[in-house]
């Protein structure tokens, strides 16, 4: 299919982007993958399911407080499958509604578990819409991207520290050495879309990580070797201990007592240099 003219695509982009390139352009890359968490709207659809369960869970109350009554007739309350016929279905219609609630929570449970996403990502939407004059999707459909506090982003936010600083730096994450061609791009979109390799920034980061742990593993033999005096020894590994804590913490996406522990074992290691009479 011959490709429309950049001209005629700026004149009406709702006709030739529309929706098919922008869900190309926010499926291509997991942090684009924005949508809304509608977290007061689910928060009040809980609520209502659970007020119609509690207003069941009351009639069956008042029928079994009925059933039970001293001047009632002899109604078995011992048995549910010869169980009285208004009973029995009301406990069908709170299994039901049970059933909707109880997958309502876990379903909210989960969608907890995303992060709320990075406003960067965000304005790398808005940017792609203000690219194409606002009018390439309906300005009220993508009036979603205004709910910045609501939006999640639906990939885990595993990248390490150095990673996410890469990440937000303009300057840093649109280098040339990260970009990458697709050829899914349409020509007339090739000056408004640019995507770079999200694999060889991780590569770098992990790269940058390698080093800088093989130097505070290397560098402190050398210094401890042409050191003397054991006071000094211990300042020097006091020194890489507090460098090492600090790099570990900011560089890698580890936990609190993780990062204590690799600590410790770093610590020892060095101790070892002492001992062996570094």
């Amino acid at each position: 299919m011959e490709e429309p003219l950049p001209e005629e695509v700026q004149k009406q982009p709702w006709k030739y982007v529309g929706y098919r390139r922008y869900a190309e352009f926010i499926s291509s890359d997991s942090d684009l993958f924005i949508f809304r968490r509608f977290g007061t709207l689910n928060a009040r659809v809980g609520l209502l399911l659970q007020d119609r369960i509690s207003l069941l869970e009351q009639k069956l109350i008042n029928l079994d407080d009925e059933y039970s009554r001293r001047d009632a007739e002899p109604i078995n309350n011992g048995t549910l499958r010869d169980d009285m016929e208004e009973r029995e279905a009301l406990l069908n219609e709170i299994s039901y509604h049970l059933d909707k609630y109880n997958k309502f929570l876990i379903q909210q449970s989960q969608l907890r578990e995303y992060v709320r996403a990075p406003c960067r990502d965000i304005k790398n939407l808005q940017t792609w819409h203000t690219n194409h004059q606002n009018v390439a999707i309906n300005e009220d459909e993508h009036r979603y991207l205004e709910h910045n506090q609501d939006l999640i982003r639906l990939r885990p936010n595993d990248k390490t520290p150095l990673r996410n600083w890469i990440d937000s730096s303009l300057t840093l994450r649109t280098l040339s050495i990260w970009k990458k061609h697709s050829r899914s791009v349409p020509g007339y979109e090739t000056n408004n879309i640019s995507y770079y390799s999200g694999t060889s920034m991780d590569v770098f980061a992990s790269a940058v990580i390698i080093f800088v742990g093989g130097s505070l593993l290397v560098t402190p033999i050398w210094v401890l070797q042409a050191i003397e005096k054991f006071q000094s020894k211990l300042a020097v590994i006091t020194a890489f201990i507090l460098v090492f804590l600090l790099v570990l913490s900011s560089a890698m996406a580890s936990k609190p007592l993780e990062a204590l522990g690799v600590t410790a074992a770093y610590a020892a290691v060095l101790m070892v240099f002492i001992q062996v009479g570094l």
